[in-house]
């Protein structure tokens, strides 16, 4: 049964809180030994199983289940914090990405939590993790059941067609069954951006994987191959986004592929 608890991480005892530095290629997470929140400081992650991705981006915190399998790829180099525990109280059963106020950062809090544990100071430790988890609950910030079932029918269309030229985000409302208008201001309430915002930071994202994948893509067909057919447009896009152009940024991190 789902959890629709407003504050469904509760009876925490944590059994580390480490610092998880940036890998290059791909590592494997198999039936997890403990619950888990992943709290990014710096650089980007993909956290994927079969059937789902989450882009854990530096600011957010990704809350993994005991028992749960999945493959991490490193997107952009940089580390996080990673809260290792155990609960007696019944906790989510899936994977989720933890929603905060927009501007609100999590770095400070997530320090000094960290700093606290290297000191042994578990008090003050717990003190601040619960600061974190107690933001993610706050009203603006918090995700409701019928919410997230509004949404449901509008991620599935963009997981599916994130890469597809045609796709249409007129469509969203209608996936949901809401206006336009409140579409935007939920989505932006839990992914921070609105949909068209979102596609364009997933494809970049997937842009920046092909150009590091080490085989030969031309700027024409990464563009292609994440959904622009115009590669001008793209690599615009790109830059604007990046600060980089795509030749740039893969020549940049060439050193990452050996």
């Amino acid at each position: 049964m789902e959890n629709t608890n407003k504050y469904p991480y509760t009876g925490i005892v944590p059994g580390s809180i480490l610092k998880d530095n940036s890998i290059v290629g791909r590592r494997e997470m198999s039936g997890r030994r403990s619950h888990g929140f992943i709290m990014k400081l710096h650089g980007a992650t993909e956290y994927r199983r079969k059937d789902k991705c989450w882009l854990l981006s530096a600011g957010q915190i990704l809350f993994v289940p005991k028992g749960s399998s999945y493959f991490i790829k490193e997107v952009d180099p940089g580390y996080s914090y990673v809260v290792n525990f155990e609960s007696a109280a019944p906790l989510p059963a899936e994977i989720s990405l933890l929603t905060f106020p927009q501007g609100f950062d999590i770095a400070p809090p997530a320090e000094k939590m960290y700093h606290s544990w290297q000191k042994e100071n578990i008090y003050a430790a717990l003190s601040c993790l619960y600061s974190l988890l107690d933001k993610s609950a706050a009203e603006e910030g918090y995700t409701t059941s019928r919410e997230k079932k509004l949404l449901a029918p509008v991620m599935d269309y963009l997981t599916a067609h994130l890469t597809d030229p045609e796709l249409n985000l007129e469509l969203l409302p209608r996936l949901a069954g809401v206006s336009q208008g409140y579409l935007r201001r939920l989505f932006k309430k839990v992914w921070g951006v609105s949909p068209a915002a979102y596609v364009i930071r997933q494809r970049i994202t997937l842009a920046k994987q092909l150009l590091l994948s080490g085989e030969e893509h031309s700027i024409a067909q990464v563009a292609a191959s994440v959904g622009y057919s115009d590669p001008l447009y793209f690599s615009r896009l790109f830059k604007k986004h990046f600060g980089l152009s795509p030749v740039q940024y893969k020549n940049a991190h060439m050193d990452d592929l050996f």
